[in-house]
């Protein structure tokens, strides 16, 4: 897959009922369409590792946010870049998101992924208005 210079990607795990409730909801609150979301099961996302030399388990404790040619990067800074590109995010929760610490952040971020399994796992179910947008 070749990526676009003026998008921005997400890697989540489909599998994971929460991971995929939040990514539901950024396809929402992405008003703009720049977004895309790639499963951490899919090809591109295993190409995605190999080649900057990363393993798989990367997908397995943290959401990633990509900018092709600009950055990439996980938890904490990944969600506030994320919160910061979506336009139809609830205004409490890009300031909430903005005024606490990333280092604070942190710790509720790895404490939720820690425990994220625990609940039964599912598939990511695709709406029809999204089916461009995100690569299962």
């Amino acid at each position: 897959m070749r990526f676009q210079e003026n998008r921005h990607y997400i890697f989540f795990d489909g599998h994971c009922p929460m991971c995929s409730y939040w990514a539901r909801k950024i396809l929402q609150w992405d008003t703009e369409g720049v977004f895309i979301l790639i499963s951490a099961h899919s090809t591109i996302a295993d190409s995605w590792v190999k080649e900057r030399s990363l393993g798989i388990e990367l997908f397995q404790k943290s959401i990633v946010y990509f900018r092709p040619s600009i950055l990439w990067c996980q938890e904490a800074k990944a969600l506030k870049l994320i919160s910061k590109n979506l336009k139809g995010l609830p205004f409490i929760f890009k300031i909430l998101l903005w005024i606490t610490p990333e280092w604070l952040l942190n710790i509720f971020y790895r404490l939720i992924a820690f425990n994220r399994t625990r609940r039964t796992k599912c598939d990511f179910t695709l709406e029809n208005s999204h089916e461009e947008r995100i690569i299962l």
